[in-house]
């Protein structure tokens, strides 16, 4: 379908007034007989079962902030279980964690100075660059 027959067509001011006094001289259809009772009990029935769903809400939500109020009231006179939770201190005196000078007590420890000394950064980098170098002529061999 292309896009002209897709829209429709307004009539004419001459065309609207016919087809309304073609409508208003015929005689009146008749509705079924009892849709007014069909009509009412459907908005009624829809209206009853709003008001059920909305009565069932409000029962749940009045039992949730009931079982909240009694757990806020219940819980301070719940006896306490006996099971006690460790302070920090204690659990430091419990394992016997030794100081910084008593494990390095006895242990030679190199100044700053001693350890730059010992390991010359240059030397390092160029066994890298060596290594590095014949590692790649390997590879490409």
């Amino acid at each position: 379908m292309s896009e002209n027959d897709k829209i429709i067509p307004y009539l004419s001011d001459d065309d609207l007034d016919k087809l309304i006094m073609d409508i208003e001289g015929k005689e009146l259809v008749q509705a079924p007989a009892g849709i007014e009772r069909n009509v009412i009990s459907f908005i009624e029935h829809k209206k009853r079962r709003k008001t059920v769903e909305f009565s069932k809400y409000c029962l749940r939500v009045g039992f949730a902030v009931a079982a909240a109020i009694a757990l806020v009231c219940i819980v301070p006179f719940i006896p306490d279980p006996g099971v006690s939770i460790a302070s920090r201190e204690e659990v430091v005196r419990e394992r016997n964690v030794i100081s910084r000078d008593e494990f390095l007590q006895g242990k030679s420890i190199m100044t700053r100075e001693e350890v730059l000394n010992k390991r010359s950064g240059a030397l390092d980098l160029e066994k890298a660059e060596s290594y590095i170098q014949t590692q790649m002529q390997s590879l490409f061999e």
